[in-house]
C-alpha cells in the first residue's frame, strides 16, 4: 500500500516538472521569437566579466553578490528610456530547466544613461533616474547567480524603448516584457556564466 502512494506522489511529481519544463522551454522560445522581429542594434558590455564568460564571485553568492557593471551604446533615434532584464534559462538543472528565474527587472532608465556601475544601489538607480522591479525571489534586488546544480547562464538584455512606462503596481519581469512587447526599438544582450 505505501509503495502504491510513493509511486503515485513520483509520478505526480515527474509530470509537474515536466509540464514546468515545457512551460519554461515555451515561454524562452516566445521571447526569444519575438526579440527575432526587433534589431538587435545595443551593443552591451561589462568590466565585471566577459562576453560568455564567467561572472566574478563579486557578482555571485560566494562573494558579496554585487551586480556586474554594465555599458551599453546605441545609436537608435528616439528612444524614450531603456529596460534591462537578467534572466537564468537554466533553473534549476541546465539540462532539465523549469523556470526563467529573474535576477533583476529595471526599467525607465532615461535615455541619457548608457552605464551602471558593479554594485549599484537603489538610492544609485533612483538618483539616474531608473526603477526597480521584482525580481523571482520578490524583493527589488539584484539576486546574484547562486546555481545549486550545474553551470548556469545568466542572460542580461538591455531594451531601447520608445516610451516610459507606467504601472499601477511593481512589475514583474513578465509584467515589464508585456508592458513594452510593441514598444522596442533595439535590444542588446551579454551571457555570463557561473558554477558553485
Amino acid at each position: 500500500m505505501v509503495w502504491r502512494i510513493l509511486t503515485g506522489v513520483l509520478i505526480v511529481l515527474i509530470l509537474l516538472l515536466l509540464v514546468l519544463h515545457i512551460r519554461a522551454r515555451g515561454n524562452r522560445q516566445a521571447e526569444e521569437l519575438t526579440l527575432s522581429t526587433r534589431p538587435k542594434t545595443i551593443t552591451l558590455s561589462s568590466q565585471s566579466f566577459p562576453p560568455g564568460g564567467d561572472l566574478p564571485l563579486a557578482c555571485s553568492c560566494k562573494g558579496p553578490g554585487h551586480s556586474p557593471s554594465l555599458t551599453w551604446a546605441s545609436r537608435i533615434p528616439g528612444i524614450k528610456s531603456y529596460a534591462l532584464l537578467a534572466t537564468d534559462y537554466d533553473a534549476v538543472l541546465a539540462h532539465f530547466p523549469i523556470a526563467n528565474f529573474s535576477h533583476w527587472v529595471l526599467y525607465n532608465l532615461p535615455p541619457s544613461v548608457h552605464s551602471l556601475p558593479e554594485g549599484v544601489t537603489s538610492e544609485q538607480m533612483m538618483l539616474l533616474g531608473g526603477k526597480i522591479g521584482t525580481n523571482g525571489m520578490g524583493d527589488q534586488t539584484f539576486v546574484p547567480p547562486c546555481p545549486p546544480f550545474d553551470r548556469h547562464q545568466y542572460t542580461f538584455r538591455v531594451y531601447a524603448l520608445d516610451t516610459r512606462l507606467s504601472f499601477t503596481r511593481i512589475p514583474t519581469r513578465q509584467d515589464l516584457l508585456d508592458a513594452m512587447h510593441n514598444h522596442v526599438l533595439g535590444y542588446g544582450e551579454l551571457t555570463g556564466s557561473f558554477q558553485q
